[in-house]
């Protein structure tokens, strides 16, 4: 662990408006958390941002990196302050010094190599999307449950403190029933190739819309999919997508796209207010309250509250170590089941939209 301020000691109090409808909302410090010792499979740039965050702003140690090539690995342990640089994944995986193992590769490679850690006799965090359909999720999921060994999503959404804090209102039900939830991420990546390259998993839906698709079923995990639109390239892989879906008292909408910076906007209406993200709701965020007076919605008032803080991925890895020291198989925050049933609404939209990967012709 570097030596840095705290950010998360540095988050200012809930708002009284707020803090009523969210009581009981824990809002845990990631360096308080029990200190593991990590291995990475994949070097690229998730592997870099987990790295950095976790050494900085938790109490995990970055013990372990593999890639494919063992000279990219050895390089990201000197830039990284990674402890040990190994030769392979398998090496890795059966070094006696990792308590846990982060895959973080392209889409494709994530089963075999969750499957690589898991019949080692690691507890895995696996990058998401978790898998490229339900599937295969259903089988690391199932292996898991086998070797008796903890296994989750890494939907670092979920367990930002905004995000805490929402779910928590969400469950209180302060605010009377949710009625509309909407999701919307949006980047530019021209400049990475492999969001663009079907044999990589490419395709905004399967980066960007699983965020959508999560967060709207970490609101409404009873959802069920209405209909799906996608434009696509040439090659076959989404530039943008959306999706239509509801419940029985509530409806929800959830979008991506790859050729344009979108607000990343996120936002649940509820009978009596609403809770909005207006930037980057799957990222570090302030919330925004706002309550429907008598009358017309505009008499009510708004508060505001800032979750931001550097970095981000802490909080979920200070998640995988505390429900290992507890002996917790899965995360109540980002549960097994929600990773399936968000791979399962995927593969329904890719149904609609004729998003075939290479493999699967």
């Amino acid at each position: 662990m570097t030596t840095q301020s705290n950010p998360h000691a540095a988050l200012a109090p809930l708002p009284a408006p707020l803090a009523e409808l969210a009581a009981g909302v824990e809002l845990l410090d990631p360096m308080e958390a029990p200190a593991i010792r990590w291995g990475i499979l994949g070097a690229g740039g998730i592997a870099a941002v987990f790295a950095h965050d976790v050494a900085a702003y938790s109490s995990g140690v970055m013990a372990g990196i593999a890639a494919r090539d063992p000279k990219r690995a050895q390089e990201f342990a000197a830039t990284y302050n990674v402890e040990k640089a190994y030769d392979s994944y398998e090496d890795l995986v059966a070094a006696d010094d990792i308590d846990a193992v982060y895959v973080a590769t392209v889409h494709p490679q994530h089963e075999k190599l969750a499957t690589l850690a898991l019949n080692a006799g690691k507890p895995v965090l696996v990058e998401k999307c978790f898998t490229m359909d339900a599937v295969s999720a259903k089988r690391v999921l199932d292996l898991a449950k086998e070797k008796d060994l903890f296994c989750m999503e890494a939907m670092w959404t979920r367990h930002l403190p905004h995000q805490k804090v929402l779910s928590q209102i969400v469950a209180n039900g302060g605010l009377g029933a949710v009625s509309t939830v909407h999701a919307d991420h949006g980047q530019k990546l021209d400049h990475i190739r492999r969001t663009w390259d079907p044999e990589l998993g490419g395709g905004a839906l399967m980066d960007l819309g699983v965020y959508s698709m999560s967060f709207v079923h970490q609101i409404l995990p009873d959802v069920k999919l209405v209909g799906a639109t996608a434009n696509l390239t040439d090659l076959g892989v989404d530039v943008q997508s959306a999706a239509l879906l509801k419940t029985d008292t509530a409806v929800a909408m959830a979008a991506s796209n790859f050729n344009g910076r979108s607000a990343t906007y996120g936002e649940v209406v509820f009978e009596r207010g609403a809770i909005e993200m207006e930037e980057q709701f799957y990222r570090p965020s302030t919330l925004r309250l706002r309550t429907f007076g008598e009358g017309k919605p505009e008499n009510g008032e708004t508060v505001e509250w800032s979750g931001i803080v550097p970095g981000g991925f802490q909080y979920q890895a200070a998640e995988v170590a505390r429900c290992l020291t507890a002996g917790k198989k899965e995360s109540d925050t980002m549960p097994r089941s929600a990773t399936l049933r968000v791979m399962e609404l995927l593969d329904e939209m890719r149904a609609q939209t004729n998003i075939v990967y290479p493999w699967e012709k």
